[in-house]
């Protein structure tokens, strides 16, 4: 891939997504933290971009989206989740911002489960 400078694409984060969910992209939610010192900055913009994850659970009517704001900084970033009611139309459910990779995954983690356990008291 010559526009990295990773001598390989970094693999996807695992995630434990519970029954009922359908990613609709992972477009680079990579096991790799924001640091700026491993990430060489002609890469960081395909990293770190806005269009990370997504994902839908059609029965409880809704979708979690995944991304890095803004695209490719990484010294001032942050990753965003949102949940909305339907898709990006609907209610706004749930808005999360962290730098950190980690708390970031047990945050969609959380969400996931806490929306198949309890859908009518969300988030």
């Amino acid at each position: 891939m010559a526009i990295n400078s990773f001598p390989m694409q970094p693999p996807l984060q695992p995630l434990r997504i519970p029954a009922g969910w359908l990613i609709q992209y992972n477009n680079g939610l990579y096991e790799i933290d924001p640091n700026p010192e491993l990430i060489p900055e002609a890469d960081r913009w395909w990293v770190f971009k806005e269009d990370m994850l997504q994902i839908r659970h059609s029965l409880r009517n809704r979708l979690l989206d995944v991304g890095w704001y803004p695209e490719g900084n990484l010294e001032e970033g942050h990753y965003r989740l949102v949940m909305y009611e339907g898709d990006f139309t609907g209610e706004l459910l749930h808005e999360f911002q962290t730098s950190d990779r980690m708390v970031l995954v047990a945050e969609i983690e959380r969400l996931l489960r806490e929306i198949n356990l309890n859908c009518d008291e969300l988030p």
